[in-house]
């Protein structure tokens, strides 16, 4: 097997530098719950650090791989929670303001509840992201950027230069990325096939993010391929929100019915049975509707893109995207 050609590890340097400067300066402001797109774009950044260091491996060595993964791994886990329940704290927003206030109490439960574990997840992420350990992880990632190459930094501080030859490495990961996101794909298009729907996303994603940097060598299918792989990875990640966003409506709901059945209870307490009457002094009956729409809405649009991935999905089938890519990576094998 052939050692990997010079502008293969020179585009590792550049890419792996790249991505932890981006990762660097996206951390900077991640902690500002008021711009909960700065942790959404952090989370994406460090499961591309993740790509590139898959993609990378052929002139990684084994330690080096499993630190650089290990690295992004854990900035990638602190913030994807952080991001996660800043999605839930959005969607509940958004129903609230179409709704009267006197439904909004109960959307309001589950905001605060959402509050709370966000300033934790933000705590755990802050011993993330904090300067001096940014900075550690920066160095980290740059020394195995350099490992790569044998040039000098000038020549790696170049304009990235696409690859045009991939090791055999690169050819089979891609392989396995596809072959994982088709076997996904028959559970993925049932309506009851939620956790295939959650691990074809990730497929799409890794996919999608080997692409990005190996298309360059494997031609038009492999660029066709890779926005397919985006669009998929997308509608899927919006089915993914929704369902993040429905279990803390559903905590809200059993908060409230307990304080209302131990409200009713201590009203009926002298009596021999419960009067049903008693239900129209439950102190939350009108903070429950608010919280039941939103979950009917959140339903409503998981179905929405639902069938508008199963559409994606038909028609890329149909038009071949899938059997070109497998095709040329053959070719190029």
């Amino acid at each position: 097997m052939s050692a990997p050609d010079s502008r293969f590890r020179l585009a590792a340097a550049q890419v792996l530098e790249e991505r932890a400067t981006q990762i660097t300066l996206l951390s900077k402001g991640v902690l500002d719950v008021t711009e909960p797109a700065s942790a959404n774009d952090l989370w994406l950044a460090s499961r591309r650090l993740r790509a590139a260091l898959e993609v990378f491996r052929p002139v990684l060595g084994r330690s080096q791989y499993r630190e650089g993964k290990a690295e992004a791994r854990r900035i990638s886990k602190a913030v994807g929670s952080r991001r996660d329940i800043d999605v839930a704290i959005a969607a509940f927003e958004t129903v609230r303001s179409e709704m009267d206030p006197a439904d909004a109490d109960g959307i309001e439960r589950a905001i605060t509840n959402l509050r709370r574990e966000q300033a934790k997840a933000n705590r755990a992420l802050a011993q993330v992201v904090h300067g001096r350990r940014m900075q550690a992880f920066r160095v980290r990632i740059e020394e195995i950027a350099d490992s790569t190459i044998e040039t000098d930094t000038i020549d790696r501080a170049d304009e990235y230069r696409p690859v045009e030859v991939l090791p055999p490495e690169v050819l089979t990961l891609i392989g396995k990325r596809l072959s994982r996101l088709r076997e996904e794909a028959s559970e993925s298009l049932e309506a009851s096939g939620v956790e295939g729907q959650h691990r074809m996303r990730v497929a799409a994603e890794r996919l999608r993010y080997s692409l990005e940097l190996s298309g360059d060598a494997l031609g038009s299918q492999a660029h066709t391929a890779r926005r397919a792989a985006r669009g998929l990875q997308e509608v899927l990640g919006d089915m993914r929100d929704c369902d993040l966003s429905v279990p803390p409506a559903r905590k809200a709901i059993e908060e409230l019915e307990l304080e209302d059945i131990e409200t009713i209870i201590d009203r009926g307490r002298d009596s021999r049975d419960l009067d049903p009457v008693l239900v129209q002094a439950a102190p939350n009956r009108a903070a429950y509707r608010g919280l039941e729409l939103t979950v009917i809405h959140l339903g409503a649009r998981r179905q929405m893109l639902f069938e508008r991935f199963k559409r994606l999905w038909l028609e890329q089938s149909r038009q071949g995207v899938w059997v070109a890519l497998e095709t040329s990576l053959k070719v190029e094998s």
